[in-house]
């Protein structure tokens, strides 16, 4: 796997200096060490790392507190610690922590924790990025079809009609389709903006394309 820029978070500074010789290593970089919760926030704002390696019993603020902060900024967190409760790893679990290793830990978990907890944060974002594009594009298809069911409407033209009209007055102004859609939508709710103009034409142009 590539070179990853690591935050190690913990309060125990020979393990933390032990963890982080594993990591070189293995051929990472620790870009940021501390021994609090809030220190480790503060460095992940600051170096935006791949992953954070976060104890749990840390003081200020705990490793699971911690990891909801980041898992907001997009940095996903391996979870430290010498205890293996259920509960513990319930709390690690509700705020999508992405690995956990019990202390002592050995370099041959770490480095396997390491790239599956990097793997599977990298599978999660590609499916919420295939989820974002889905809920944008099915917003667009209902943009346009709002769009064809105003010309139809006013123009008593068919639905393919509409969608050609739509098409030709996006190319004209060199505009997306789903801008056009919107600019009609606009156009017929009364709505002022900045491109009130370009709504007009935009309007003027769909009533009269088939004169």
């Amino acid at each position: 796997m590539k070179s990853l820029a690591i935050l190690v978070a913990e309060d125990e500074v020979l393990t933390r200096l032990d963890i982080r010789g594993m990591l070189e290593r293995a051929g990472h970089v620790v870009c940021g060490e501390c021994g609090n919760g809030r220190k480790a926030v503060e460095l992940a704002r600051q170096l935006m790392p791949d992953l954070a390696l976060l104890d749990i019993m840390m003081p200020e603020l705990d490793g699971i507190e911690t990891a909801k902060i980041l898992y907001g900024m997009n940095i996903p967190a391996v979870m430290l610690t010498a205890y293996s409760q259920p509960h513990i790893i319930n709390r690690a679990e509700n705020v999508h922590v992405c690995g956990y290793l019990v202390k002592p830990v050995s370099e041959q978990s770490l480095q396997a924790t390491v790239r599956i907890a990097y793997a599977r944060w990298r599978d999660m974002q590609h499916v919420r990025r295939e989820l974002a594009e889905t809920r944008e594009q099915l917003e667009h298809q209902k943009l346009i079809a709002r769009a064809k069911t105003i010309l139809i409407g006013r123009e008593h033209i068919s639905e393919q009609a509409a969608h050609q009209q739509l098409i030709r007055e996006a190319m004209s102004l060199r505009l997306p389709l789903v801008e056009m859609a919107r600019r009609v939508i606009a156009a017929t709710d009364g709505a002022s903006s900045p491109g009130e103009k370009k709504v007009g034409e935009a309007s003027k142009f769909c009533r009269n394309s088939q004169t």
